[in-house]
């Protein structure tokens, strides 16, 4: 069968999931669930069974039959955050591709919820919002929750926490073992949690109390409870106020009536007043008036994903990354103007350096991001402030990038200013011998860009780029006294040449007054 056609099977906490689609017109072929339950080990801290992860490979085992029925030998198999968290991680993923033959991928909980958000998104950009309201998505997994915020259609900015139904669960039996108002305190658990979320996000959750509305991301138990509850049709909303009724209904309801009454599954009855409580503190923490549903999951955007690399689809999410990394170095007060320079220069040389580097959009991604983020060390000092660039980028959170990613990332800063990795072995001992290069190129790129603003001038506004058969000749545009820039290009670009094996050569041409 064609390379039009896709599989992508997800293994979590709850169960797995595979669906197959032609990457062409993103319509499903197949999509099958299966339910098994390895959260209540990992929760735990508990290496999951072997008797569970036998199950996950038998049931892997079903899902390549499946695809080899359909004639598809284009899939991947992907893993959970949560799941990843397991003590024995390594070994789950050493026994499945013993069994299956499939090598898992581990996604960070920020590229879930960058893929969860993608199917919601393109309707949003598609169909607008009226009255420019404000909509937050908030995907709740097991282990984490993640908003992200929407105004009349447009991305402004996504957050995550380590919150879940499950880990609310675990606590919430604790504190009815030991606090008589057990409701009260662990509302007051979930706020603390929470509050973090006005921390570097629009203001217009604190001060400008407009009315909101929240979609919930696949959460179907959820969906469906209040379907039952409400007595509505599938995909209706939910007003806060009737919502905020629900709760107060079932904080005490029987296990029999949620199973009965409201056919709840058995084994969703321990989370049922976590993901309520849960639910309820956000809708008040984004001021929200109702309520949505999208069956919107990590497999969608995966598939999207794939669409996008292989030229099927342009729906291309990675200004939302961009976003996302302006808005942390905003908050860290870097510098816009040189930053929006050196991060023009940094993609014209990555483009037209494409002959030597053989990079791809997903590099160029991160070269972007670091040249962003370059500056934002000085924040805490000016002396050495690449270290502490490269501490703020380990430390940050940017939604839709892996951790090797962010890794990458803080490398490239760290390296923008003086020190080389080849000068730096203690540091780069624990990086592959792959990303070593990767960053050394991307670095190398970045030096050179920052070299061109580094007296924060702005001299130059315009360059080009051309490939002679021993160097690359950097062509600047200005009428300016260069003889600082010329000096300083002169100093780091013995970096590129290492890198490259290329001289980088600075000319300069006179602007004509227009």
């Amino acid at each position: 069968m064609a390379a039009k056609y896709y599989g992508v099977m997800m293994v979590n906490v709850q169960g797995l999931e595979l669906l197959i689609v032609n990457l062409k017109n993103l319509k499903p072929l197949e999509h099958v669930k299966k339910d098994i339950n390895l959260g209540d080990d990992v929760y735990q801290d508990q290496p999951v069974k072997y008797e569970s992860v036998n199950k996950v490979s038998e049931a892997l085992t079903g899902f390549v039959q499946i695809l080899n029925d359909y004639g598809v030998d284009n899939y991947k198999l992907f893993g959970s955050s949560a799941l990843h968290q397991a003590i024995n991680s390594d070994f789950i993923a050493d026994q499945l591709f013993l069994h299956t033959g499939l090598n898992i991928e581990w996604l960070s909980s920020s590229e879930e919820t960058f893929y969860r958000n993608q199917n919601i998104t393109t309707e949003l950009r598609k169909d607008g919002v009226d009255d420019k309201q404000t909509v937050f998505l908030v995907g709740i997994t097991s282990g984490n929750t993640a908003i992200t915020e929407f105004n009349d259609g447009k991305f402004i900015g996504s957050t995550s926490f380590a919150l879940g139904p499950i880990k609310i669960a675990e606590d919430l039996q604790s504190l009815r073992e030991t606090a008589p108002n057990s409701i009260g305190l662990l509302n007051d658990y979930i706020d603390s949690k929470l509050n973090d979320f006005y921390i570097g996000n629009p203001a217009s959750v604190v001060s400008n109390k407009v009315p909101t509305k929240i979609i919930l991301l696949g959460s179907l138990p959820m969906q469906r409870l209040v379907e039952n509850y409400n007595h509505s049709e599938v995909g209706e909303t939910i007003t806060a106020a009737r919502f905020d009724d629900m709760v107060d209904d079932l904080v005490d309801a029987s296990d029999q009536y949620l199973i009965e009454r409201l056919q709840v599954e058995p084994d969703y009855i321990p989370l049922v007043l976590p993901e309520l409580l849960l639910t309820r503190r956000i809708l008040r923490l984004t001021n929200a008036v109702e309520i949505g549903f999208s069956d919107s999951g990590v497999v969608d955007g995966l598939v999207n994903q794939e669409a996008l690399e292989r030229g099927y689809s342009k729906l291309d999410f990675t200004s939302e990354i961009v976003r996302l990394a302006l808005n942390l170095s905003e908050h860290y007060d870097v510098e816009p103007v040189h930053r929006d320079l050196v991060t023009k220069f940094c993609l014209h040389l990555f483009d037209q350096l494409k002959p030597l580097h053989q990079l791809g959009r997903h590099e160029r991604l991160l070269l972007e991001i670091a040249s962003i983020l370059h500056d934002s060390g000085n924040y805490i000092g000016i002396h050495e402030h690449y270290l502490h660039s490269e501490y703020i980028i380990l430390h940050s959170e940017i939604i839709g990038l892996s951790k090797d990613d962010i890794r990458v990332i803080a490398a490239i800063a760290r390296y923008h200013s003086s020190t080389t990795p080849n000068e730096d072995l203690i540091h780069f001992q624990h990086i592959s011998a792959d990303s070593r290069r990767l960053i050394a190129k991307l670095a190398a790129i970045l030096r050179l860009a920052d070299a061109l603003d580094d007296d924060r001038q702005q001299k130059i506004k315009k360059i080009s780029v051309s490939i002679k058969e021993t160097k690359v000749v950097i062509t600047v545009f200005s009428n300016a006294n260069l003889a600082y820039e010329n000096w300083i290009f002169n100093t780091k670009s013995h970096f590129f040449t290492e890198a490259y094996g290329y001289n980088a050569v600075l000319k300069q041409r006179g602007v004509k007054a227009k």
